[in-house]
Order: C-alpha cells, then structure tokens, then sequence
C-alpha cells in the first residue's frame, strides 16, 4: 500500500519552536505515512506575511484539487494565527479532508476568553477532525473550549547535542534560549545573574532572542544578547553551557526546556514550564531571583549536578520522537476512519 500523506500547515520557515516541532514531525512521520510542509507565515513585514498565507492557501487547494494529501495537520497558536488557519481549515471541512488541530500557544485560554471562544468551540468539534494540545495542563485549562477527546502529544526532541561528561569551570555558564518575546523572561535572567555577583559568585549569562540588555551592576561582557542565532550556534551553546534558566510568565511547551533535558542540559524554570521539566526541585517561582541564584550555586556542586542530570535522563522518554510518531499515527488513521464512515453515510 502506498504511504498516505500528511501535510503540516504553520510557521515551518519562520523563527521559534513552532518550526523546530513541524520540522521534526515532518522528517519523523508515521509508519506508512510521509510528511510535508506547507509555510503559513513569513518573519518578515506585513506584506510578506500576506503573501506566505496566500501562497498557502494556493498550494493547499492544489493539493486537494489532485486529491493527494489524506490529513491535514493544523499548528496554531493564539490571535491571527488562529483566524488564518481557520480560513485553511474551511477549505478542508468543504473538501472532506481529515484534519488535526494543534494547539502551541500558552496564551490559549486568555484568546478564547475574548469573542474567538466561539469560533474555537465550534471549529474543534467539525468531523472528521481530532485536537492536539501539548500538556495535560492545556488540557485541562482548556477544556471548556475543546473537545473531550482531545489528544496530549508532548513536543518531540531529538538529540541536539551529545554533552557526554560536563566540566564546570570556575566562571559557571548561563544559557537562556527564547524568542524576543513578552513574558519569556530575559530581564528576570538578567536579575538572576546580578543576584549571582552580589553573592560574590562568578557567573556570565548568555541570552538569544535579544540583541540588548539593561543592568546597572554587572561587569562589562557577563551578559552576551546575541540576538537569533543559527542552529550550530545554537548547540555550541548548549555544549559549553552549564545551566539553561527559563523564567517564562506562560508556555505552550518549551522547546528548548525539551531540547534541554534530552541533552542532558540542567535546567532552572518557572511554574509554566513545570510539567514540561517534570522535577519538582528545578521549578522555581518568579518573586524572587534570588532564589534562582541560591539554586544555581546548589546545582553547581559536582555530586548535585550529576544527579539533576540523571533525574532529567528520566524525563526525557516523554519527549522521544518514536512516542509522537506512534501517537500521531493512531490518531491519523482513526481521522480516516472516520473521513470514510462519512463518505458512506453520504
């Protein structure tokens, strides 16, 4: 039997863990299946973004039109992102083809409180088509807008780097991986670091996403703002690195706590990302980056890091590609199954 074909539609050549999640799926389908993306957005200006979303619209007609895709896989997140791929999704529910909904944003619940909630509640429960959320947390926060039978599928990571054995240096490393971004964090981190030098211990932070930063205390070149960085910089990072911080106000599910954590790569988060990291003594409030500095010189302590390392190894299943890929191509082939049961009924 020929492979089906599952066509992602999202952000895949932007900037952000949205792409890093399609791209991953994408080189990962199901058995049976193969895989390919169709971009809805540009990082560019308005009329870049206008012109991606139209020449997505174009390709997925063409696609229908020769009847070679069987499921449509919808990423979104919250704000025009949700009204864009609505207008994909129309296109879908007319032509009979199967599709997922998949839900990224941590700000979710705050656009369906708003007049979007009616169009989410309606749109999620149109057959045949199945919704994704990312934690058991979105789905329980979110369940007054999306279907009963929504699934949970954790983002997938693979090895980004192999860390082997760590030596910590006298000045310890900081890492922050984020987009530039309301709510991530930078500033918090930033705190953090200057609460790590008033203790008198000697620290740098690295930051992506931000090409600068404030601080009225800090030595020169302890905070590198590096902007967005390519994808081998990027593990560097991660090799040299000794602690990733993520003090993020809310999340979908961090790619990079993820990408983290299946490296082997401590990590200090904030309540959003609890489930994501899944050990109760690396989540920290946001009142206090002091705290978030005590911390850091607790991790620090060779026999501590080792075991904060081997308690992240067991978290890290969570995250295998083969999971996601078994999930998801469950939930296809039940999409199908349902798609042909209509037509039959028809």
């Amino acid at each position: 039997m020929a492979d089906r074909r599952v066509i992602h539609l999202g952000p895949s050549d932007s900037r952000g863990g949205m792409a890093s999640v399609i791209s991953n799926l994408v080189a990962n389908p199901p058995s049976g299946w193969n895989a390919m993306a169709i971009s809805t957005h540009s990082d560019g200006k308005i009329y870049s973004k206008t012109k991606a979303f139209f020449l997505a619209g174009r390709e997925l007609r063409r696609f229908i039109r020769d009847s070679s895709i069987d499921v449509a896989h919808f990423h979104v997140t919250h704000s025009i992102s949700w009204w864009r791929k609505r207008m994909l999704m129309w296109m879908c529910e007319k032509a009979g083809v199967p599709s997922v909904v998949h839900i990224h944003s941590g700000r979710f619940d705050d656009f369906c409180k708003g007049i979007a909630g009616k169009s989410v509640f309606r749109a999620l429960r149109i057959r045949p088509r199945k919704t994704v959320v990312l934690e058991e947390r979105w789905r329980r926060i979110l369940s007054q807008w999306i279907p009963s039978d929504t699934e949970v599928v954790y983002n997938a990571s693979g090895k980004v780097v192999e860390r082997g054995s760590h030596d910590i240096e006298s000045r310890v490393r900081l890492l922050m991986m984020s987009r530039d971004s309301r709510g991530k964090g930078h500033e918090f981190a930033v705190r953090v670091l200057e609460s790590l030098h008033e203790k008198g211990f000697d620290a740098i932070l690295n930051m992506t996403g931000v090409t600068s930063v404030l601080s009225s205390s800090l030595p020169d070149k302890c905070v590198r703002a590096l902007g967005w960085v390519s994808d081998e910089k990027k593990k560097s990072l991660m090799l040299e690195s000794d602690i990733l911080l993520m003090p993020s106000e809310f999340e979908g599910s961090s790619m990079a706590v993820i990408e983290s954590i299946v490296c082997g790569l401590p990590c200090l988060a904030s309540p959003a990302n609890a489930e994501t990291i899944g050990v109760p003594s690396l989540v920290l409030s946001l009142e206090n980056p002091s705290i978030w500095a005590e911390r850091v010189m607790e991790i620090v302590q060779p026999e501590v890091y080792a075991n904060v390392v081997n308690d992240l190894k067991k978290q890290s299943e969570r995250f295998s590609i083969v999971r996601a890929q078994e999930r998801l191509g469950i939930l296809y082939e039940e999409l199908l199954r349902e798609g042909n049961l209509a037509n039959i009924n028809n």
